[in-house]
């Protein structure tokens, strides 16, 4: 018998280990988490969260705190371009918007480091109760049909706890030891460089000369990197992100070869420098073959790798934690079949086959695209919000559908399978609507035109025969006309149709016309998408 029993196991404490267990947690869902380093890593890596995960931030109530954490120089959104901090300019470009311009989403990029983020994520998830033990590895893990089994070692005493989980989430990051243990290849382009992170202390303000700019991209014969200031005003730590050859690893600089490069990235050959850290990563880019083996789910780098190029890595792993979580709290509660985490590789496997390849175009656009790539490319917002779900929790139309992974988010089709178009609903202080994704906070929503009335006055008995949280809104009751314009063209339901919101934000279904029976056809399409026996 197993020393203790858990519904989740999570293996990997960073952004999408944290992330699974906090919106476990959000879900009622207590798991347990094991990384096996003591603390969390002082390194920035990913330099920024997306306008998606800071959708899902902000249904969490997070994303003052998120922003409150970002970078200082974030508020002057250019990168520039630089021989050297200190050598000739080669150009400027925008950096990622703060504040979504076109509409797709009520909130933007927030330019924080990963050091700062994975702290409010391990802080809340904590506070929901989440149990996450750091200095802890998994050293072996077997599974039957029920469950795995898994053996937990403590590094600060060695002791050794034995663990019975319903499922084991491996974040495990890109060699993800899971992964191989499961047999599970991976397919792609592979490794093509390594980047190398250093952390120092040098007095730069004399250097940057009152020029504004979030990073400084570096390009000459001794370097080529980006370099970006970590603390404030007053701050004189910064990061280096030099690119190595793919036959390099960090582990051959040592610390007088990490001051030159720093010195050659500033241009200034005698620049007093202190080197805090010193880490290192592959850049590469390839797909898992699978996403589960049976009660083993991979999520983040154990299941897809991609350049850094973007941002889109890291937001992807806590995209695929947020599609995971909700499944598994519905099937661990009995509310879902556990057929319905089949279509978690469904959805997100095409997703990050997409976003990979959209990740190397953007890392090949510096020497240069064919044809053929260039042709590829697609816009950021299509890259962020596009996506389109074909698996069993989706009721997909009779009509014609393409297998294309994306589709234009500035232009939305209301199908099922894409993310929910971004509506002002209701009425806040001041006038404001507020965001519908600010309501999807682990339960769905059914959203009904002006005239679906008899779609809310169902929902009681459908709750009933579910047990299922199911909010109700109907278009047209705070909003004004063209709100529900709005809704009309965006979501393609007519004035008593309606549109089943999942709790991840993505649309499941939708009817054009009035029901005729809303509480029947309601809860049939409620076991449908859930796998739940009829």
């Amino acid at each position: 018998m197993a020393d203790e029993t858990v519904e989740v196991l999570i293996v990997g404490g960073s952004m999408v280990g944290l992330s699974t267990a906090l919106f476990l947690a959000r879900q009622g869902v207590r798991p347990v988490l094991v990384e096996r380093h003591r603390h969390l890593s002082a390194h920035p890596r990913a330099q920024a969260v997306s306008p998606r995960t800071m959708e899902l931030m902000r249904a969490l109530g997070l994303e003052g705190e998120v922003r409150a954490n970002e970078n200082p120089h974030a508020r002057y959104g250019d990168i520039l371009q630089a021989e050297s901090l200190t050598g000739r300019e080669l150009g400027r470009f925008r950096g990622p918007f703060r504040h979504d311009p076109g509409e797709v989403a009520a909130t933007g990029w927030t330019l924080i480091g990963q050091d700062k983020f994975e702290p409010v994520l391990r802080a809340h998830a904590e506070a929901l109760g989440a149990d996450l033990r750091f200095a802890t590895e998994m050293v072996s893990f077997t599974q039957d049909d029920a469950g795995v089994d898994a053996v937990l070692r403590n590094l600060s005493d060695g002791t050794e706890r034995s663990v019975r989980a319903r499922y084991l989430v491996a974040a495990d990051g890109f060699r993800s030891p899971i992964r191989e243990r499961l047999g599970i290849g991976v397919h792609g382009p592979g490794v093509f460089g390594r980047q190398m992170n250093i952390v120092f202390h040098a007095d730069l303000d004399a250097h940057v000369a009152g020029r504004t700019f979030f990073l400084c991209f570096v390009s000459n014969d001794q370097v080529k990197g980006v370099l970006g200031k970590l603390g404030g005003e007053r701050s004189d730590r910064w990061v280096l992100a030099p690119s190595l050859p793919p036959e390099d690893s960090h582990q051959g600089y040592d610390t007088q070869a990490c001051v030159e490069l720093v010195r050659a990235a500033t241009g200034v050959p005698g620049l007093a420098v202190t080197v805090e850290s010193c880490t290192g990563w592959e850049i590469g880019a390839w797909v898992a073959d699978r996403f589960r083996s049976g009660r083993v789910l991979l999520a983040g780098d154990s299941a897809h790798v991609m350049p850094p190029t973007g941002g889109f890595g890291g937001n992807m792993g806590v995209q695929d934690a947020h599609n995971l979580a909700w499944k598994l709290s519905l099937v661990l509660r009995g509310q879902a079949g556990p057929e319905l985490l089949d279509s978690y590789e469904q959805e997100r496997a095409p997703v990050a086959e997409f976003t990979v390849d959209q990740g190397v175009i953007r890392y090949l656009q510096r020497s240069g695209l064919d044809e053929a790539a260039a042709a590829r490319h697609q816009p950021e917002s299509t890259v962020l919000f596009g996506h389109v779900y074909r698996s069993g929790a989706v009721v997909r139309e009779a009509r014609v559908d393409d297998a294309f992974p994306v589709e234009d988010p500035v232009l939305p089709s209301g199908r099922p399978g894409t993310r929910a178009p971004h509506l002002p609903l209701g009425k806040a202080e001041g006038g404001e609507g507020v965001p519908l994704h600010d309501l999807l906070d682990g339960g769905f929503l059914l959203l009904a035109g002006p005239g679906g009335g008899a779609w809310g006055a169902a929902l009681a008995e459908v709750r009933t025969a579910t047990g299922l949280a199911v909010s109700f809104h109907r278009i047209g009751t705070a909003e004004p006309a063209e709100v529900s314009e709005r809704f009309a063209k965006s979501y393609g339901v007519g004035e008593a149709g309606a549109v089943l919101i999942r709790p991840d934000g993505f649309i499941a279904w939708r009817t054009s016309e009035g029901p005729l029976s809303a509480g029947a056809e309601l809860s049939s399409v409620l076991d449908r998408i859930l796998s739940r026996a009829g």
